[in-house]
């Protein structure tokens, strides 16, 4: 049996998954897709680092363990995805991180990332919802991106916030040596019109640190949305599904 389990981006919940999960069951009819929801009502954010969250995940995931467990993250998700794989790499057979930052390398790029996020946190905290979520949205890497509803009954303000803070980029080094040992396992899927994480990967595979990446057509930022029948087709062939 083979298990796939999906983690949303920032501002996004479990239905993120929806359209990609209905064409992977017509392709892999066998294929378990689990997901898991960040920013509900109830809050799950209070791990004060992504380490500590990848470690208290990992920990429910065991018990869930089946024949092939592979883990599914977008953006965040993704970031959150490769924290549990450094905390438990065996527990764990592929990885896929879809428009996903393996982490910053200048102290002064972490400082200028945590004041962002910061400023972010503030305004999910006191901006009025649509206001908020408009600015989230006219950020420039998320430019020719399908815009998801979202509504502010379905979140927690305040996990909202937290996740900001404490699962910031600001937070994560670039672990070469801990790529490299999962270097096999990983995949990395960019959006074709996601000209800075095609780059990014594209760079990082010529410099030796990652193997396995992917353009995904029609799609920039917002690969889960802006072409699912395409993602769930790679995820199948790639995965051998």
């Amino acid at each position: 049996m083979t298990r796939i389990v999906a983690i949303h981006g920032f501002l996004g919940n479990a239905h993120d998954w929806d359209d990609v999960k209905s064409v992977l069951h017509g392709l892999a009819p066998t294929v378990d897709f689990q997901t898991v929801d960040l920013f509900s009502r109830l809050p799950s954010t209070k791990e004060k680092t992504l380490h500590e969250w990848a470690k208290k995940f990992n920990r429910v995931q065991k018990n869930r363990h089946v024949e092939r467990n592979i883990l599914l993250g977008y953006s965040l998700g993704g970031r959150m995805a490769l924290q549990a794989a450094y905390d438990k790499p065996g527990l764990w057979d592929e990885v896929v991180l879809i428009s996903s930052n393996p982490g910053l390398l200048s102290p002064a790029e972490r400082e200028a990332r945590a004041r962002g996020d910061q400023q972010w946190a503030q305004k999910f905290l006191s901006m009025p919802w649509s206001q908020v979520v408009k600015e989230w949205n006219d950020q420039p890497v998320f430019a020719g991106s399908r815009e998801p509803q979202r509504r502010e009954s379905d979140y927690s303000r305040e996990s909202l916030a937290s996740a900001l803070v404490n699962w910031s980029l600001a937070g994560q080094d670039f672990a070469a040596e801990q790529i490299a040992q999962l270097k096999p396992k990983l995949h990395w899927f960019a959006g074709e019109k996601d000209g800075k994480y095609v780059d990014l990967f594209h760079n990082l595979k010529i410099d030796g640190f990652i193997e396995d990446t992917m353009v995904i057509k029609g799609s920039s930022h917002r690969v889960p949305f802006d072409n699912p029948e395409e993602l769930a087709r790679q995820l199948v062939q790639r995965l051998k599904l």
